[in-house]
């Protein structure tokens, strides 16, 4: 079943964070004020989180690049799955006190990584 749903799964998700890239790249002090409760970014801060955007914009676009060109499939699931995993660890480990933004975004990134593991796995 997952399998014949992975097409609009990676669609889906590849918008979803994208999209989220995109924000972070053309609005970093918001993204961070929400996300992370930091008020007053720095320079350096704001120069991080733009580039942390692109990649994540980069990663958006190459799964929703998958979902058309099955070969490319299988290398990209594990770079989206290895880059959503680290941030689940990350928020839900690493020394950041966790806002509720974060929380949400942890917990869809790791439903993302789910269902592309499970794909990679079974499909």
């Amino acid at each position: 079943m997952l399998a014949s749903s992975i097409g609009w799964i990676l669609i889906v998700s590849g918008v979803a964070t994208a999209g989220a890239g995109l924000a972070a790249f053309l609005a970093p002090a918001p993204l961070l004020r929400l996300a992370f409760g930091v008020d007053r970014p720095e320079p350096a801060t704001l120069f991080f989180a733009r580039h942390w955007g692109v990649l994540i914009l980069a990663v958006g676009v190459l799964v929703v690049y998958s979902a058309y060109v099955p070969a490319a499939r299988f290398p990209i699931l594990i770079a989206g799955s290895v880059e959503k995993a680290v941030i689940v660890v990350m928020v839900f480990f690493g020394p950041l006190k966790r806002t509720l933004m974060m929380t949400g975004i942890a917990v869809m990134d790791g439903l993302f990584t789910l269902l592309y593991v499970a794909y990679l796995v079974g499909g």
